[in-house]
């Protein structure tokens, strides 16, 4: 008797890992239909699901939702959609789609002024950095285009709203975080970008962010890692933390 080999059965019961999920809610068209597939090609860890009724979001069976994205919803819906995301769904991203930053409808901007909303996307976004910006929402971070940054702050929010207040982030940087690291200080344009490098933001979607090149960020990027002596985003990341640590330790007055 020779003994039996059951790898064969036994891999074909393993119980393999359960894959979050990217739901796309819109009204069905040619556009989300292409922008659907491109996610599915792209996110091969993630399964892709298509609902043109919010009501599905309440499907039991609709669990581990990593990012909801919105497109073409009627503004009316809003509130609704984003109170059942939040409850149902609470640790998914929200991304919206929108045919133009510069004239979102008061209610929606409403949302994104609240932090409601992780990302705005205009449809002009080329594919590529469409697909960037939705792999930076779904680790935890945030994109909103340079035209929706630059919005007069909405009325009755005090600060400006969190989209104001983002932008003043990047601009009224002062001269204590122009830091000295052994070399020549930052500019304030290179600041701006490690800072955008420490969250984890790519070269394009800085690019976006500030309204630059590629190729601009990039040379940028050179300069940082020179004056800063490193070799790597990471490594430029835990300089600049270990710095402003040290920066906020100076500050802090001794008892």
């Amino acid at each position: 008797m020779y003994p039996t080999r059951s790898t064969d059965f036994e891999d074909s019961n393993k119980v393999l890992p359960k894959k979050s999920k990217i739901v796309m809610l819109a009204k069905n068209d040619l556009f989300a239909e292409c922008l659907t597939q491109a996610i599915s090609a792209r996110f091969h860890d993630q399964d892709i699901v298509s609902l043109s009724d919010a009501d599905d979001l309440l499907d039991g069976n609709l669990i581990d939702v990593s990012l909801v994205m919105l497109y073409r919803l009627p503004a009316a819906a809003f509130p609704s959609i984003i109170r059942t995301i939040h409850e149902f769904h609470p640790k998914a991203a929200i991304g919206l789609m929108v045919q133009n930053a510069d004239e979102l409808d008061p209610s929606i901007a409403g949302f994104v002024d609240e932090g409601s909303v992780n990302g705005v996307l205009p449809l002009n976004l080329n594919l590529d950095l469409c697909l960037t910006a939705i792999d930076l929402l779904m680790k935890g971070g945030e994109h909103f285009p340079a035209a929706l940054l630059r919005r007069p702050a909405p009325r009755g929010l005090a600060g400006g709203g969190l989209v104001a207040q983002k932008q003043a982030s990047l601009e009224d940087i002062d001269l204590e975080r122009k830091i000295d690291f052994g070399q020549d200080l930052l500019t304030m344009r290179e600041t701006q970008i490690l800072d955008l490098i420490c969250v984890g933001m790519q070269n394009k979607i800085i690019a976006d962010r500030l309204g630059l090149s590629e190729n601009t960020v990039k040379v940028h990027v050179r300069n940082i890692y020179k004056k800063m002596n490193v070799r790597n985003r990471t490594e430029a990341a835990a300089r600049y933390f270990r710095s402003d640590a040290d920066h906020a330790s100076l500050r802090t007055p001794s008892h």
